[in-house]
């Protein structure tokens, strides 16, 4: 496994230094808005908690007011009734019980609302600027650095964004943050690869599929160094693993590719016979 680096200068940890921020937002995972450690579960107004998490995710943004209706309340074409302006003010509410510490801010502006972060911790900004520095570092062949931010993101990622909770809008963002997940842990676990680094590239592989439990690449490069390892039981038990889950989840079977490698490995082949796929 990697080695964890220092953080790249402007990404914060919670906790930092030996100081918890006193505002805490995140959304990897199930929602959590924390005040000195202690969870907001009030929000007085049904909308109101869906709004904050809206207005977080576009934060320092100004959104209209159309807009917010639309996400909201999809199934109304009234954009005149008062139900905005509720959950609004449970919001402003919500963030007057802690007006003292430096988080959150609520403005009117362009005909819609702006969220200020001000100095809040929030899980999706650090996670985003991770990836977004560990990308430029890597542009720019820095690749130490890149890799730190890789794993700093990778860390972040505790889960799903928003999960349990339901809406086109949660849906997209939602699959937008694997994704960029899935892309770092990539990076993490082709340079373990090439290091030969079997531990590290097995972590990754595995939190690779903690992410996406179909994810064909990190299985097979589970089962070809179990097999570079002799463990033909290991092999075989990923193997079956993941024609599990694709026929129960998916109703269809592995890839040729998969099965053309099984079948090299459990003849004692080590290396693949699968152009592109190797150790």
């Amino acid at each position: 496994m990697l080695v964890q680096q220092s953080a790249e200068p402007g990404l914060r940890h919670p906790g930092q230094d030996g100081a918890t921020p006193p505002v805490v937002a995140r959304c990897l995972s199930q929602f959590r808005l924390e005040v000195d450690g202690r969870s907001v579960s009030h929000w007085r107004a049904g909308k109101a908690r869906a709004l904050f998490q809206y207005l977080l995710v576009n934060r320092d943004r100004p959104v209209h007011r159309d807009r917010l209706y639309e996400v909201l309340w999809p199934e109304r074409g009234d954009r005149n009734s008062s139900s905005l302006k509720v959950a609004v003010h449970a919001v402003r509410r919500v963030l007057t019980e802690f007006e003292d510490r430096d988080g959150f801010t609520l403005l009117h502006q362009d005909r819609g609302y702006l969220l200020r972060t001000n100095g809040a911790w929030v899980d999706i900004e650090e996670f985003e600027r991770a990836f977004d520095r560990g990308r430029r570092a890597w542009v720019a062949k820095d690749h130490d650095s890149a890799l730190a931010c890789f794993q700093r993101a990778a860390d972040l990622y505790a889960g799903d964004f928003l999960a349990g909770e339901t809406g086109d809008w949660i849906d997209e963002q939602r699959q937008w943050m694997r994704d960029t997940a899935l892309r770092a842990l990539s990076v993490l676990r082709s340079e373990s690869l090439e290091r030969e680094d079997w531990p590290a590239a097995m972590h990754w592989c595995r939190r690779t599929i903690e992410v996406d439990p179909y994810h064909e690449a990190a299985y097979q490069t589970l089962m070809m160094m179990h097999g570079e390892l002799g463990e033909l039981g290991r092999v075989l038990s990923w193997y079956e693993l993941y024609r599990h889950r694709l026929r129960n989840d998916l109703g269809i079977e592995p890839d040729e590719r998969t099965e053309r490698l099984l079948a090299a490995l459990m003849r004692g082949r080590s290396r693949p016979p699968v152009p592109g796929l190797r150790p």
